[in-house]
Order: structure tokens, then sequence, then C-alpha cells
């Protein structure tokens, strides 16, 4: 599902003209039927995937422009195995937490 969202993404491009359009309105199909057909854990698999991939790109970005020292390297890995570990239920929890306290706050 992962990949047929990307293959999504890449066919909606401005200026792909009418055979784009018609690819892209096919996948878009494709991408509706596979998500009816497997249900909403496939859909939550998704979602954690596209969460992971963010918070590791945005851990990395941290190190762009400096020089990683020892420690730098060890707290990286332990926050990559953590960002592995978790579960669609921990990141729901997590997102309810969040929301519980910016509306206390707020």
């Amino acid at each position: 599902m992962v990949e047929q969202i990307r293959k999504l993404r890449d066919l909606n491009r401005p200026g792909g003209g009418w055979w784009s359009r018609r690819r892209e309105w096919r996948a878009r199909e494709r991408l509706v039927d596979m998500m009816m057909a497997s249900g909403p854990e496939l859909l939550n698999e998704a979602e954690l995937r596209h969460w992971r991939s963010h918070a590791m790109v945005e851990l990395l970005l941290k190190f762009m422009d400096t020089a990683m020292k020892k420690d730098d390297a060890v707290e990286t890995l332990a926050r990559i195995e953590a960002l592995n570990a978790v579960t669609y239920e921990d990141y729901q929890q997590a997102k309810k937490t969040l929301v519980e306290e910016k509306s206390a706050v707020g």
C-alpha cells in the first residue's frame, strides 16, 4: 500500500498531461480498492511508517551540520531502536496524550 501511495504521489505532478491524469486515476482506484479490501490494519501500518520515516529524518537532520561525537552516536542509535520498537497502539496513545496536554494548557 505504501508503494501505491508513492506511485500516486509521483503521478500527481503538474504538467503531466492527459495520459498522466489517466494513470493517476487508475492508481487512485487501485489504492482505494486495496484500502477497502485490507481493512484499517494496513492503513494504520502506512500511517505508522510515515511517522517513523518523518521522525528518522528529523533525527538525522539534527547532526547534518555538525560532527557526531561518540555520545551523539550512542544517543542516535538508542533513538533509532526506540523508533523501530513503537507499535501503532503506542503511537496512537502518544498522540492522544499530546492532544490532552495541549487542551489542558490552552
